[in-house]
């Protein structure tokens, strides 16, 4: 395998896909892209490419499946180190957990990991999902279709997922992050400190815990359809880097994010709780939500503290974290 420069060319790329494949039991010898390798949207951890392959030992459901490369960034300090291998080593497991499972919606199936030169891990290969991605969309469907594949996902059966990261129940998970918290955050903005009195205060008696997704965004949603409004169509689920056992709350949180129209939708967050009950959710309550909204404020509201004592600042500053979390308190205490 070649080794790994800082920033691969699409020949290195592309040899790291064939001699992978190769490697990987079931696709024979001389396996070659087949076309261009297509770079698609990638996150914060990964660049993704789309590709097709060819070779004399495919079978014909080989040959017209398309492919995904996932491949870790190491490009900025904060993408190195093993925290990032490890989710994609959890990804891996966690995708041939589902492709196992009676879960209703389509996922990508693990193909092989790409090792570089010193046979360390540095991504993976899985097959790639057709389908128009919901994140262009903003609406009630949208929200239903949220409601439904959360609803789902945390119906799943924990003991199949025990690679994962978890929490015993909600309130250690809660508290979990609570103590994330710089204690100096407090001192620094007052408003910090009514708000972790609050959740002190709110943190809900033990209870069992279920299987998030993680990052149940609109984008990481594939439909048939290229409208959301198509309730019934099948929708795809993709990117389960970020999945774990912790609160179903905090799963609608990473969505709702504090804001007054989750996904363009008015009382956005009293809709979507009643949604995914109604799709059959865990119990939980708009509180219950708000309790994780607060938390990820919070820890912008410090990471932004950190970066605007810099001398070059990037992102939105402290006052923007902190009038959204004013307002999110005021409109919460009534």
């Amino acid at each position: 395998m070649v080794r790994r420069s800082r920033q691969n060319s699409y020949s290195d790329l592309r040899f790291f896909i064939e001699q992978s494949l190769e490697n990987s039991s079931g696709f024979g010898s001389r396996v070659e892209i087949d076309g261009k390798l297509n770079r698609i949207a990638d996150g914060l951890w990964h660049d993704n490419y789309w590709f097709w392959i060819r070779g004399r030992g495919l079978t014909p459901a080989q040959a017209e499946q398309a492919y995904v490369l996932r491949i870790l960034k190491h490009g900025e300090e904060w993408q190195r180190g093993p925290e990032p291998r490890e989710r994609l080593l959890r990804e891996a497991e966690t995708l041939q957990v589902l492709s196992r499972s009676n879960f209703s919606h389509p996922t990508p199936r693990f193909i092989t990991f790409v090792e570089d030169a010193d046979s360390q891990c540095v991504g993976m290969i899985e097959t790639g999902l057709s389908g128009y991605s919901l994140g262009s969309y903003r609406d009630r469907s949208t929200l239903r279709h949220v409601s439904r594949v959360a609803a789902d996902v945390h119906r799943f059966d924990i003991n199949d997922f025990s690679h994962l990261p978890s929490s015993d129940n909600r309130k250690a998970h809660i508290e979990l992050r609570f103590a994330e918290l710089d204690e100096s955050l407090c001192a620094e903005f007052h408003l910090a400190g009514d708000i972790c009195r609050w959740i002190a205060d709110y943190i809900p008696a033990v209870d069992s815990c279920c299987v998030l997704h993680g990052d149940l965004l609109p984008q990481n949603l594939l439909s048939e359809w290229p409208s959301a409004e198509q309730q019934d169509a099948p929708v795809a689920v993709v990117d389960w880097e970020m999945a774990q056992v912790w609160e179903p709350a905090y799963e609608l949180a990473i969505v709702s994010r504090g804001d007054r129209k989750v996904l363009g939708v008015k009382n956005g967050l009293k809709v979507f709780v009643e949604e995914y009950l109604d799709c059959g959710g865990q119990p939980v309550s708009v509180d219950d939500v708000r309790v994780h909204e607060f938390l990820l404020l919070l820890n912008w509201l410090e990471e932004s503290w950190r970066e605007y004592q810099k001398p070059v600042p990037r992102g939105h500053g402290p006052d923007y974290y902190e009038a959204k979390l004013l307002s999110l308190f005021r409109s919460t205490i009534g």
